[in-house]
């Protein structure tokens, strides 16, 4: 059957099913994702492969319930993912201090400096006045499965489940356009936003070079 006609259901993952994320990750996120591809090591060179720290971080909200799967429901593959995380008032300063941690490489520090650069800038539980918010920070896609609006519903899904565990914010940090098109027509208010090329670390490094046409970290949120 063309994929164009399949039937996509939209469920919470469970635990068990954290190596078929791993396989999805893999073939549709990290290969696009813009800070894993961008990210420039300390010989100038660019390893697009995500780091094992990375996945693991990933997978870790698997089992607290904060991932969502758009599965193909005929041959029962996953073809979007939507994973979240709570961020609070100190969560930029929790982020830098992991950061420095002798036990994280240094792609993955350099990758979460980012996230809490956007958190200090963005301030989203600052700038609505609650004390913590459901965020997403993966949104992936399988490219068959595209121009079908399953991005948008796995969104969607994501802001009901937000107010189903009692936040009254959901955020998330999208890195390419159609991301963040997705959040503006759900009504989420840009925040944030970082130009990846002119990021420089708290050393002052440029850690990141981008070389497709999307440049740009946004931070996006509403009331749920």
């Amino acid at each position: 059957m063309n994929a164009d006609y399949r039937k996509i259901v939209y469920r919470i993952a469970v635990a068990d099913e954290c190596e078929r994320i791993r396989e999805a990750l893999l073939s549709f996120y990290y290969p696009e994702e813009l800070l894993n591809v961008s990210y420039i090591d300390e010989n100038g060179h660019s390893p697009t492969g995500p780091t094992e720290q990375d996945i693991q971080y990933a997978l870790s909200f698997v089992a607290q319930g904060l991932a969502a799967l758009a599965i193909d429901e005929e041959h029962g593959f996953i073809v979007g993912v939507s994973i979240a995380r709570p961020v609070g008032s100190g969560t930029a300063d929790e982020q830098l201090s992991a950061a420095g941690s002798t036990d994280v490489c240094r792609k993955r520090a350099e990758m979460v400096k980012v996230f809490a650069h956007l958190e200090r800038t963005g301030d989203v539980c600052g700038r609505f006045r609650t004390r913590r918010s459901y965020h997403v920070f993966v949104l992936a896609v399988d490219p068959r499965f595209r121009r079908r609006s399953v991005g948008q519903k796995l969104m969607e899904f994501q802001l009901a489940r937000g107010k189903s565990l009692r936040f009254r914010l959901v955020s998330a940090d999208f890195s390419n356009e159609q991301a963040a098109r997705i959040g503006a027509r759900l009504e989420m208010r840009c925040v944030a936003a970082l130009a990846l090329d002119q990021y420089r670390n708290p050393a002052g490094e440029r850690v990141f070079e981008a070389r497709g046409a999307d440049n740009i970290v946004s931070t996006y949120a509403r009331y749920v």
